[in-house]
């Protein structure tokens, strides 16, 4: 029989052995505990150890026994931690992905407290403390928010968690957040070194720091209080000076539930709390960013497509074939799984059978579409996508009544497609769709990185490009999705943050799309919204 110890030794290569307290001796990687040790067991790590995303639940405990522990949860995945973990060392969180925001956040939880006194550090992605109230969730003297790849959030699932005089350090490139939820927590001194912000959350959030005028601010940066509710919530900084005038200049509640949406820059009371005061404005945004033109841009990307396709008026007819054609993002079926939801619980489609074939093609180019692929762009075998036969022969096998196109950025990103060459076969899918009597519908490619102000070098293809299927909708007749427009419209109001010295900021990922190109939730719902009403408008444009 092979035994748990030895099955660590082969993994981790080292030799451990089990103490008297039965807890497994560990230092290095461990990718799976299941596979290595066959259990849920006791760990005391005798060197600086990582716990690989594949590691999941641990109900054990753990002995930081003098040295750092590192949870890798890779992108999004659910990690909880229930087990004591104890000793003094370090424990760092390096979770989430590229979407840290929306990712699943990963837990220290279950009933008993934990004990050790080192660092807390989250890296990226958000980690919940979800010990019961009152339930220490650390013991140690400082929180460090931020030095990761993305941005840091340390979530609030219970009050009196932390240690009072625990530090919390935001820091790094990317925001560090405090996300409150409605619980009642009292810390040490915050240090602000990158921007930072505490979201209050529902219910009654009261969160309470020491004083802090002692604490060297970097007052390039600034710190967001978000949702905070008058009567409701309170911030405080309790002490001898609390905060200095410097350091209040750089706060700001955005959204304050006592006056109309905006940012406004920060105001100390006497009794240490912070309330909202006069009114932030942009300084030189790169686009208007007025009440009027963010309605304007609301317009645009607020409609309900599903509903109109899908509706009591809906053109869908029973049996009719719905063929979709593009690279990855289609590929991963996002907003057709959405479209197909919508279509079998509209009032005008509901007990019709509308078939929609995902054609979409991993890594596909224009090209691709048009004269099919042996198998998909990356050709290692993990990411084959399988043949896929010319664009002529696939709408006549699926006997496509309408054939939508959404294609372009793969060309531009890193097949080098001339732009003549993908206007011409653009127009050759036109064609050939018409020919085969299926309704064309054609949709710019969206973004490539969500910077809303054209920062991004790749921003010029991208307009180009996006012109390129303007150009052969409007010279063909054909319907055209504009989600380039849409979704720069959208992450204009949506993403550039106005912090309090009246600087927009805004981020590469995380709010139409997990990585720059492919959509998150919110960008699928977008897209669903306006594919279907192109799909709409197409059949009704053809009756």
């Amino acid at each position: 029989m092979v035994s748990i110890v030895s099955l660590l030794a082969l993994t981790l290569g080292h030799c451990p052995r089990v103490d008297a307290a039965d807890a497994v001796e560990v230092s290095g990687l461990i990718e799976s505990q299941t596979k290595v040790a066959g259990k849920m067991p006791n760990y005391r790590l005798i060197g600086d150890t990582t716990f690989d995303w594949r590691v999941g639940l641990v109900t054990g405990d753990i002995d930081l026994n003098g040295h750092t522990l590192t949870m890798e949860t890779g992108g999004g995945n659910l990690t909880t931690f229930k087990g004591v973990i104890s000793g003094k060392g370090s424990l760092i969180w390096n979770g989430g992905g590229q979407d840290a925001w929306q990712t699943r956040p990963s837990f220290l939880a279950g009933d008993k407290p934990n004990t050790f006194t080192g660092t807390l550090t989250i890296l990226r992605g958000t980690l919940a403390l979800a010990k019961p109230k009152g339930t220490a969730a650390l013991a140690g003297k400082l929180i460090t928010l931020g030095g990761g790849t993305n941005q840091a959030i340390l979530q609030l699932n219970a009050s009196d968690q932390v240690p009072d005089d625990c530090l919390v350090r935001i820091t790094g490139d990317h925001d560090g957040r405090i996300w409150m939820q409605g619980q009642g927590e009292t810390l040490g001194p915050l240090d602000l070194q990158s921007h930072g912000s505490i979201d209050l959350g529902d219910g009654e959030s009261k969160l309470t720091f020491a004083d802090s005028s002692g604490m060297k601010w970097n007052t390039d940066k600034t710190l967001t209080i978000d949702r905070w509710t008058e009567g409701k919530d309170e911030l405080a900084f309790r002490g001898a000076n609390t905060l200095t005038p410097a350091q209040v200049a750089r706060i700001g509640f955005a959204d304050p539930s006592d006056r109309p949406a905006g940012l406004y820059a920060a105001k100390l009371l006497k009794d240490g709390q912070l309330v909202p005061d006069m009114r932030v404005k942009a300084i030189d945004p790169p686009f208007d960013v007025s009440d009027d033109a963010r309605k304007a841009r609301q317009a645009m990307y607020d409609i309900p497509g599903r509903d109109e396709l899908t509706g009591e008026k809906s053109p869908l007819r029973d049996g009719m074939s719905i063929s979709f054609f593009g690279d990855s993002i289609t590929w991963q079926n996002g907003y057709i799984s959405l479209l197909e939801k919508a279509i079998a619980n509209g009032a005008g489609t509901r007990g019709k059978t509308i078939h929609l074939h995902n054609r979409g093609i991993n890594g596909g180019g224009v090209l691709s579409v048009r004269d099919g692929v042996d198998k998909a762009a990356y050709v290692d075998e993990k990411n084959q996508n399988g043949p896929q036969d010319a664009f002529a022969k696939v709408i006549a096998a699926d006997k496509a009544a309408v054939a939508v196109i959404f294609i372009g950025i793969n060309d531009l990103w890193w097949r080098n497609t001339s732009p003549e060459d993908f206007d011409k076969a653009l127009r050759d899918i036109v064609a050939t769709a018409r020919q085969n009597k299926t309704i064309p519908v054609l949709a710019t490619l969206s973004v490539f990185q969500e910077m809303p102000d054209n920062s991004n070098p790749k921003d010029v293809q991208c307009e180009q490009f996006a012109e390129l299927t303007r150009k052969v909708a409007r010279e063909t007749h054909t319907t055209l999705v504009d989600l380039r427009e849409t979704f720069m419209a959208y992450l204009r109001n949506h993403n550039a943050r106005l912090r309090v010295d009246g600087s927009l900021v805004m981020q590469k990922s995380g709010v139409l799309t997990y990585d720059g190109v492919h959509p998150s939730a919110r960008g699928n719902e977008l897209l669903s919204d306006q594919i279907a009403s192109g799909i709409d408008r197409s059949l009704k444009r053809e009756r």
